[in-house]
């Protein structure tokens, strides 16, 4: 509890301190002209707000919640890494945004999605070939327990990156998984955290979290479940991002399939719901709402298995 408020505070400090230095840098966020129209008048809300969430939940991890020299390490790296990798993405798609203000050629809007994936791939692997080596096991034979906590690992990181298209939705959605894996020091550390950076991200948002947070959110909570032995609950519990994820899966197929007709209004599946006449707000909601249920009954499931 205390690693929690002190991850809380640290939080919403940094990240108040973030949004004046973004606003006063022009990190502002570029909005995709084939979104919902709704969403143009977020554009130049500062962004990578993620970073100063992860560095509160780092402090507080380190100082109080018995790093860096726990088990918890490996899982630090893998998530500092994800950071890294959505921060190098996001500071191009930044560099893109004063290209066009100047007037200048136009440039690759971030790293492109085979680079991504390598890159996510190889922290993956690292982190899988760590956590069998160490005792973590799925099938109970190492040759399929590493790709398959690699494969959990990359799919992570790309829902819960899929996942922040609202404001507030994945730092909320997040907030209620970490509660699943809250005897964890570093869980505790970054639930703390993200409740000090949703003071200023909840609707109307003052800042958004960009990649470096919600990829390092997805490390994170699969990291959770891979050192927990909980990695079979993860659907359940984290049942919104694998939504998002399988909804942009699905839209995609069917509209190669059907010569171009749509199964979703727009994918991810958020988007949709928007479309359909649902607020921010009231998607938000109900969307944290079918987290805290599935949450609970992973829980009920796992004390039961206990």
């Amino acid at each position: 509890m205390l690693t929690l408020v002190v991850a809380a505070l640290i939080s919403l400090v940094l990240t108040g301190t973030f949004v004046q230095i973004a606003k006063r840098a022009g990190w502002g966020k570029v909005i995709r002209a084939q979104g919902p129209e709704s969403h143009l008048t977020k554009a130049g809300t500062p962004t990578m707000g993620g970073v100063a969430f992860l560095l509160a939940a780092l402090i507080a991890w380190a100082a109080l919640g018995g790093a860096p020299l726990g088990p918890e390490l490996a899982l630090a790296l893998l998530v500092a890494g994800s950071a890294l990798l959505g921060l190098y993405d996001d500071s191009l798609s930044l560099a893109r945004k004063r290209r066009k203000a100047e007037g200048l050629e136009e440039v690759q809007a971030g790293l492109g999605a085979r680079y991504r994936l390598l890159v996510q791939g190889a922290l993956a692997l690292a982190f899988a070939w760590w956590a069998v080596s160490t005792g973590s096991s799925l099938f109970g034979t190492a040759w399929l327990d590493v790709p398959a906590f690699a494969f959990v690992i990359v799919g992570s990181i790309n829902a819960f990156n899929l996942t922040d298209g609202l404001d507030g939705l994945a730092a909320g959605v997040t907030v209620i998984v970490l509660l699943f894996f809250i005897g964890s020091p570093f869980a505790a550390a970054l639930l703390g955290a993200l409740l000090g950076f949703l003071w200023y991200n909840g609707h109307p948002a003052r800042v958004i979290m960009g990649g470096v947070g919600s990829e390092a959110l997805g490390a994170a909570v699969a990291g959770l479940a891979i050192l927990g032995g909980t990695v079979w609950y993860l659907p359940l519990v984290a049942l919104i991002p694998v939504l998002e994820v399988l909804s942009v899966v699905a839209q995609v197929t069917y509209f190669r399939l059907t010569g171009g007709k749509r199964l979703l209004r727009m994918s991810p599946l958020h988007h949709h719901f928007e479309l359909s006449g649902w607020s921010e707000t009231r998607v938000t909601m109900r969307f944290y709402i079918v987290t805290a249920l599935c949450v609970a009954y992973a829980t009920l499931l796992r004390q039961g298995a206990a």
